[in-house]
């Protein structure tokens, strides 16, 4: 006896239908030859800027849970293997903070396969179950369990990977996230960040100071995609921005091109001049894009990278 389907017979053809769709779509991206997208975007508010003092008593942790490449069609040319990052932070009276929660466990055992189609296509991702975010938790003596706050960047995967593991903690993310919590069940505990009406933070026009006391104020972002936001963190040695994919690596700051990845494209590159401002002013703040961690501090007792050496390819060998 045939097995019988799990979909209805139009419920069928309708998935078969779109991911033909899909499928020609993709097929014709590939005979586009790559462009750049570049965008002059919108000048920021000028320095000086009037930051938050060093808070004491903080200290940033920086994990790689994964290394992670770009189809041509998106970036074109340039694509080089990068880092999927996750960071916690010590706080003396929040305790743990997360800021994005790496890859899943499913992409970390199958790669890019664990994806759904078209993103599989358009994305190559590496990684070890031993390596993912709650293991290096683990190995670094920090339990799941303590953290109290976890703050998404935006909704892709290899920044939500093992949101789910963090049951205890409220989550907080950045406009139009809400839909998101539901579908997982998460709504009692997951805060939408709107930030209508919200302050502005020089150079940057909207952010929410988190605990009040300018140890971390949540930043607008909603060019990568609608939900974005950063995370300005002022540890004692010298401030950190965190900026998730609103700056996705420091090639496209320093470039016009927002590339095809972006969402909003006027949005992205007003973001990315707001973050140019700052650091030409603050040449003191830590930048840690995205998908880059070059020029990470490693010497600093309030910023501890773990396992640095992970931050290469060569250290994430395609599995046999």
């Amino acid at each position: 006896m045939a097995r019988p389907s799990l979909l209805h017979p139009a419920a069928l053809a309708a998935m078969l239908s779109l991911l033909g769709v899909l499928a020609l779509g993709c097929a014709a991206a590939a005979l586009v030859p790559y462009r750049p997208v570049e965008v002059e975007g919108t000048t920021p508010p000028g320095p000086p800027y009037t930051l938050p003092p060093p808070r004491q008593g903080l200290r940033l942790h920086v994990f790689n849970t994964a290394m992670n490449r770009m189809s041509s069609l998106l970036v074109g040319s340039q694509r080089p293997w990068r880092p999927a990052p996750a960071f916690v932070l010590e706080h003396p009276t929040q305790g743990l903070v997360l800021f994005d929660a790496g890859i899943s466990p499913e992409v970390a055992r199958e790669g890019e396969r664990a994806l759904p189609v078209p993103l599989q296509w358009l994305i190559e991702s590496r990684g070890r179950e031993e390596r993912l975010l709650t293991a290096q938790l683990h190995e670094a003596g920090l339990r799941v369990e303590d953290v109290r706050q976890v703050l998404v960047s935006h909704l892709h995967e290899d920044h939500v990977g093992e949101l789910g593991a963090f049951q205890q903690a409220r989550i907080i993310g950045g406009p139009g996230t809400a839909g998101f919590a539901a579908e997982h069940g998460w709504t009692e505990r997951w805060h939408e960040e709107s930030f209508e009406g919200a302050r502005p933070f020089p150079p940057f026009d909207a952010s929410v100071d988190l605990f009040g006391d300018g140890s971390v104020v949540l930043l607008a972002g909603g060019g990568h995609t609608r939900e974005d936001l950063l995370a300005w963190v002022s540890l004692p040695s010298g401030p950190v921005l965190l900026a998730g994919d609103a700056v996705v690596h420091r090639d496209w700051l320093e470039s016009q091109d927002v590339q095809r990845i972006a969402s909003k494209p006027q949005r992205a590159a007003d973001v990315r001049n707001q973050v140019r401002a700052l650091l030409s002013a603050r040449p003191d703040v830590v930048l840690l894009a995205g998908h880059d961690l070059r020029g990470i501090p490693m010497d600093r007792e309030d910023l501890r990278v773990h396992h640095p050496e992970w931050l290469t390819p060569e250290a994430w060998p395609v599995s046999p």
